[in-house]
């Protein structure tokens, strides 16, 4: 079998065997495949460490043109993907490589390529500067006849990623301009590169590639259908694929998944099929299929509801609105505990308003000072009547849920008995609701980034999926090492057996996953719950490290973490949640081969 364009395609029956042999070659390989980063290095890894292996050349061939598709103004990707051509062009078809060739060779990196980021932060940053400072640095460049491309990326990210309907005035008044399309910036730097003479016009299967993108990210779920289908079907009318088929297939099986009606998840599983049978090798692809395929039983009616814990400190507003987001979306009648860590702001007040007209349990715990959150957590989780509940859910108190948020947790507890904690998909609150934060593993130490010249570190986390945009491909049920903090459940046997969170780490920072942790260290595996998705309102602590102050203080929890468990227990913790993440890769995908028609390739 082979790829629409020519590449040799694994056989999907020997989905398993071709995803043992790359986890065993490919470092992280079973971790995931999101975001450019991660698909370069693994395509390059797989093709230098095939050992001879044609199916885990091809995976690698196969991960570089996939993560091309998904990026393709990414200058490393299309290079590697150029390599590979023109190592074999006869594997190719000619048009796509000669697509890749005339695309690369406009993506070089110019010296000044930091000109729009110090543009934007003259004007208070990527959200708040208007579009002309993002038109008065690409355009003059786009024609540059090896960097336009480079340009044309970093406006179409700006595009996607910051550009608000409404600008600020011109003459520094308080009001907003008039409201505009919210596409016309991406247009004007389109059109504009698409009128480029010659060879350095924009192809226009790329130019609707990214109309694309941006309509899947920016507009309401019907309305990117509706653009999508439009985009797509010349291509299909011609009779001629485009090069971005397989893309424009997951992007509207993702679309789908978003429809509040019957059988989207069959109908997005029957768009995802083809391209999993291409790809076997892909893990995010197999356990999204596999999701769709195979979900996880609703958790019974009568199964006992969880406590709901929440603290703040002086964010009454963000507070109320996590609580009235809480009530919208539905909670099983459990109790809810808010804690005031020592407001000035009113937040008694608030919630003892709410706990007025909640209309179910709804305690108040209200304390002189802040402890911090190790200790406010503590604090929840030794009220009795939290402590005769079988789980209890933290909130971060600037969170916006979804109906059956709670029903997703509780799915996870009840097919998976033992667990320790179980957390879900965080992303921004505003379009394009890039990913803060999905399952977490621990990279080996050879690969992380050091922190200290003088300091043996023994814990890099990987965020596999932060900062992509929010996908299907995350959608899926697995253990890992953590979760956020800002949306998970713990089973008070595992508070009883490994203990509450530590208050070294106060105020905050690193205890949920020191405590995540030491789940995993006594064998309470740590659960994410990629179909519940949960939108904060503020970045991740980590992302809000603005100042000197607070980057010291992370720094010192980094320490803290580093000292409180040895390198020999490093190692277990990071190999024992990779050992459970490969085998529940091997098993999906033996279940997904095994649906698959006889004599199929």
């Amino acid at each position: 079998m082979a790829h629409q364009h020519g590449i040799p395609a694994p056989d999907p029956a020997q989905a398993p065997a071709l995803l043992a042999a790359l986890m065993d070659r490919v470092p992280m390989w079973e971790c995931g495949a999101m975001g450019a980063d991660n698909q370069f290095r693994l395509a390059r890894g797989a093709i230098e460490n095939a050992g001879g292996n044609p199916g885990v050349v091809a995976a690698g061939v196969g991960m570089a043109l996939w993560g091309w598709r998904d990026n393709p103004l990414d200058t490393r990707l299309a290079a590697l993907l150029r390599a590979i051509m023109e190592d074999a062009p006869q594997a190719f078809d000619p048009a796509l490589h000669a697509l890749v060739a005339r695309l690369h060779d406009r993506l070089r990196v110019p010296a000044d390529f930091g000109a729009l980021d110090a543009s934007l932060n003259e004007q208070g940053g990527p959200a708040s500067a208007p579009a002309r400072v993002v038109l008065d640095v690409v355009l003059p460049r786009l024609a540059d006849p090896a960097h336009g491309l480079f340009w044309l990326a970093r406006g179409v990210e700006w595009c996607v990623r910051h550009e608000n309907s409404v600008g600020p005035t011109g003459d520094g008044t308080a009001a907003p301009t008039a409201p505009i399309p919210d596409d016309a910036t991406l247009e004007t730097l389109l059109r504009a590169a698409m009128a480029l003479p010659g060879e350095l016009a924009l192809p226009a299967a790329l130019a609707d590639r990214l109309r694309a993108e941006w309509a899947v990210r920016r507009l309401s779920t019907g309305d990117a259908l509706r653009q999508l289908d439009g985009l797509v079907a010349p291509d299909a009318a011609s009779g001629e694929p485009s090069p971005f088929a397989p893309w424009y297939a997951l992007r509207r099986a993702e679309l789908l998944t978003q429809l509040a009606r019957a059988g989207h998840a069959a109908d997005a599983a029957a768009l995802l099929l083809p391209l999993w049978r291409e790809a076997p090798y892909h893990p995010n692809l197999t356990l999204a299929l596999h999701e769709l395929l195979h979900p996880l039983p609703a958790p019974p009616a009568d199964m006992p509801a969880p406590a709901i814990l929440l603290y703040t400190w002086n964010k009454r507003d963000l507070a109320a609105q996590t609580l009235r987001s809480l009530r919208a979306a539905g909670f099983r009648g459990a109790p809810v505990f808010a804690l005031d860590n020592g407001s000035q702001d009113g937040t008694e007040d608030m919630f003892r308003a709410m706990a007025a007209d909640w209309g179910s349990p709804f305690t108040v715990v209200r304390l002189p000072v802040n402890v911090g959150a190790p200790a406010a957590r503590n604090w929840l989780l030794s009220l009795p009547e939290v402590r005769q509940r079988e789980h209890a859910v933290f909130l971060d108190d600037d969170v916006l849920l979804n109906p059956g948020w709670l029903d997703g947790l509780l799915a996870v507890a009840h097919a998976r008995p033992g667990w320790g904690a179980i957390g879900c998909a965080v992303t921004d609150h505003t379009p394009p609701h890039a990913l803060q934060c999905a399952d977490f593993f621990a990279l080996p130490p050879d690969m992380g980034t050091r922190s200290f010249a003088d300091l043996d570190e023994h814990w890099h986390i990987h965020g596999n999926s932060a900062g992509s945009a929010d996908t299907l491909l995350t959608a899926y049920t697995r253990p890992c090492l953590s979760v956020s903090g800002c949306c998970h459940m713990v089973s008070m046997a595992s508070v009883r057996d490994v203990g509450p969170f530590d208050v070294r780490f106060t105020p905050s920072q690193f205890d949920d996953l020191e405590r995540d942790i030491r789940c995993t260290l006594a064998g309470l595996p740590v659960w994410y719950a990629g179909t519940v998705r949960v939108r904060h309102m503020q970045h991740s602590s980590l992302r809000q490290a603005t100042s000197r102050a607070r980057s010291a203080h992370i720094f010192g929890n980094r320490i803290k973490l580093e000292h409180l468990h040895p390198a020999n227990k490093a190692r277990q913790a990071r190999e024992a949640s990779a050992a459970l993440a490969r085998q529940d890769l091997l098993r999906k995908a033996a279940a997904l081969a095994a649906t698959l028609p006889p004599g199929t390739e």
